[in-house]
């Protein structure tokens, strides 16, 4: 694995047993910590974090929290060019994929890229992790993970092995995304869920980002609302303005939630998006994010 560690961790679960469990197991192999994570992965945050692994030399990073934690991980392992471990707290979906995005806060901006180097070696999921989640950081991640099974069922230059996958996602998502929210303390709906959002990150990882969530990467660099929040408001509009293109998968993914029959109704999924969307406490309109 490595003998010099930095630890990444959220700053919420810096003092948690989970973190401290992180800490025993490494033993003295942790020779740094860095916890100034902050939402869209601020240049100055993986800049910090790249400064304390050159001083240190460590030779790995493990990343514990969501998506922003998990980023600044991935821009030590591209700039430092060292392994990274994940283990997510959260249903983003980061460590499963190659893609790395830092936000220029003077420009207003957040780049994005892809490079095999900012995919973790290994990627750990423990449910009890995220029995503490708030029922908002669920419900935004969550979708957040719904996104990537969308996406990855009509994208372009998509393997045909990853639309079933982005469907099975897709399902374990939409069943137990509800009912995290409501009971955050149910184990097998967190550990379902945890699948659901590991099959997402695995199918986006495998497809071409479109235009959902380039819409979400610009709007969030430029106005700071969480990614999570941005794909919960999108997403059901992207949908039904995609729909006429891809009818096939419209009705695959109408069908993998309940949403109706295998027919050719193309609304049907984004309806039932957004009243799934509609449940959760989180804003329904970017004016109130």
């Amino acid at each position: 694995m490595g003998q010099r560690v930095l630890f990444v961790c959220t700053p919420s679960l810096r003092q948690s047993t989970h973190a401290d469990r992180v800490r025993t197991s490494l033993g003295s192999r942790l020779v740094a910590e860095f916890d100034e994570v902050a939402p869209h992965v601020p240049r100055e945050a993986v800049d910090a974090a790249r400064a304390l692994a050159a001083e240190k030399q460590i030779d790995v990073v493990v990343a514990m929290g969501g998506g922003s934690a998990i980023g600044v991980g991935k821009g030590v392992a591209l700039g430092e060019r060292v392994k990274l471990i994940a283990i997510p707290t959260t249903y983003a979906g980061s460590e499963m994929t190659p893609v790395a995005g830092v936000t220029d806060r003077a420009e207003g901006r957040k780049h994005v890229q892809r490079d095999p180097a900012a995919l973790p070696r290994l990627a750990l999921y423990d449910p009890e992790v995220t029995l503490d989640l708030p029922a908002s950081l669920t419900a935004s991640t969550g979708m957040n993970a719904l996104a990537h099974c969308v996406e990855a069922c009509y994208a372009r230059d998509v393997n045909p092995v990853v639309p079933p996958v982005a469907l099975e996602g897709l399902r374990r998502i939409a069943r137990s995304l509800p009912l995290c929210v409501a009971a955050g303390d149910d184990i097998d709906a967190r550990e379902d869920l945890l699948l659901g959002a590991h099959l997402a990150g695995f199918s986006i990882a495998n497809a071409t980002m479109a235009l959902h969530h380039g819409l979400c990467h610009v709007l969030g660099g430029r106005t700071g609302i969480p990614h999570g929040v941005v794909n919960a408001i999108l997403l059901p509009h992207v949908m039904a303005f995609n729909a006429e293109a891809v009818p096939d998968a419209m009705s695959a993914m109408a069908e993998t939630i309940d949403a109706g029959a295998r027919t050719r109704d193309i609304g049907a999924a984004p309806r039932a998006v957004a009243a799934l969307v509609a449940t959760f406490p989180i804003p329904s309109r970017l004016r109130d994010a």
